[in-house]
């Protein structure tokens, strides 16, 4: 199927429980990258249930520019973890030739309470954390703590990017506090670090209104030209529970300063994008509403302005699938049967889509081949 320039091609399993009589096993929050070797390195996060505390990053690999994918298993042996933790990576592949998964920890020392806080609509403690490889990924560092002088625990829900520079990014949201506060208000967080990772400053906000009521949540950050960043993020106030039309901000100096939110139009939550070359985005959003489901559009951003010219609908509603999305935050948590969609330019000119769905009462997490026409 071609709509306007984007064909589909076909869809591949990166995911599923392969034993599901026998084991719970639910995966989500793909983040892939390509090696320099061509081999796809995924990694996603698995355990017995949405927000069980056996979750844990696991790393799965394609040799064959994700048709099949092999799981290699956790990023790391959970067992030296001081007490229980619930672990959410995404990686980079560094200029150097090696690897770096950066994202945060939830603290489970009650195995008997989830992570979001029913009593108080807040989120349990944890950290921000980052792990390395030098060896394509198949073994890494111990998770350490990141120290960026933030009150909240950062959500890294993409992949952090390399600029030209050197300088490593990442674009972030802030979870609620345990009592269901942001102490600081909304808004979106630029992570950045100077020296591969090792130290971290997230002092800029890619994402502000003027009175800090809106979360930049699964947020994602590339980079255009030299110094010219985008991000997409779920818009949302926290507190009130609503949702607006994904939101688009712009920077020409890496980072350091950002455009006024610009509205999409795009009534989705998690998003994210891709650099095509020249003017040309490539974007893929989960909406919401009456036609639930996985939209990937191409944009034209010339002058930093939002002009869609190509889109198709890739799962979801208007493709035949049965998909479902709460109201509240708090209640969305308990339904949610898809998210965090991102794409990834192979060396062969397609695209990858993936995201994660509860498909037969599993979560499962997807790809779906792309071609893009002139």
């Amino acid at each position: 199927m071609m709509t306007r320039g984007i064909e589909y091609l076909q869809e591949h399993v990166v995911y599923d429980n392969p034993m599901p009589l026998l084991r719970s096993r639910h995966a989500f929050f793909p983040g892939v990258i390509q090696l320099p070797s061509g081999e796809l390195l995924a990694m996603i996060a698995i355990g017995e249930a949405f927000e069980s505390t056996d979750m844990t990053t696991c790393i799965s690999r394609s040799t064959n520019n994700g048709q099949t994918w092999q799981l290699q298993g956790p990023v790391y042996d959970k067992s030296v973890d001081p007490f229980p933790t619930s672990d959410y990576l995404k990686p980079l592949a560094l200029a150097d030739g090696s690897l770096m998964a950066l994202g945060y920890r939830f603290h489970r020392h009650d195995p008997n309470m989830p992570i979001g806080i029913e009593a108080t609509n807040g989120i349990l403690p944890g950290d921000d954390i980052v792990s390395f490889s030098s060896d394509e990924g198949r073994t890494w560092t111990v998770p350490q703590v990141i120290e960026c002088d933030t009150v909240e625990v950062l959500e890294v829900p993409h992949n952090p990017i390399q600029l030209h520079n050197g300088d490593i990014v990442a674009s972030a949201g802030l979870f609620k506090s345990p009592e269901g506060k942001f102490p600081r208000g909304q808004f979106g967080v630029l992570m950045r670090s100077k020296d591969n990772g090792k130290s971290w400053d997230a002092s800029a906000r890619f994402f502000e209104t003027p009175d800090n009521s809106i979360s930049a949540y699964e947020s994602n950050v590339i980079e255009m030209q030299d110094g010219r960043l985008v991000t997409i993020s779920w818009a949302i106030d926290l507190v009130g529970d609503r949702d607006f039309a994904n939101q688009v901000t712009v920077s020409h100096d890496n980072g350091y300063t950002w455009s006024e939110p610009i509205d999409t139009g795009h009534a989705a939550q998690s998003s994210s994008l891709i650099y095509l070359g020249g003017e040309r985005l490539m974007s893929i959003h989960c909406h919401r509403g009456d036609e639930p489901g996985v939209v990937v559009r191409v944009i034209d951003f010339t002058g930093d302005k939002w002009n869609v010219i190509g889109h198709n609908n890739i799962w979801g509603s208007l493709t035949g699938k049965q998909v479902h999305q709460g109201q509240s935050f708090y209640d969305m948590m308990q339904v949610i049967r898809f998210g965090q969609p991102s794409l990834l330019k192979l060396d062969n000119g397609e695209v990858l889509g993936f995201h994660w769905a509860v498909v037969n009462g599993q979560g499962t997490v997807l790809a779906h081949r792309l071609k893009l026409s002139n």
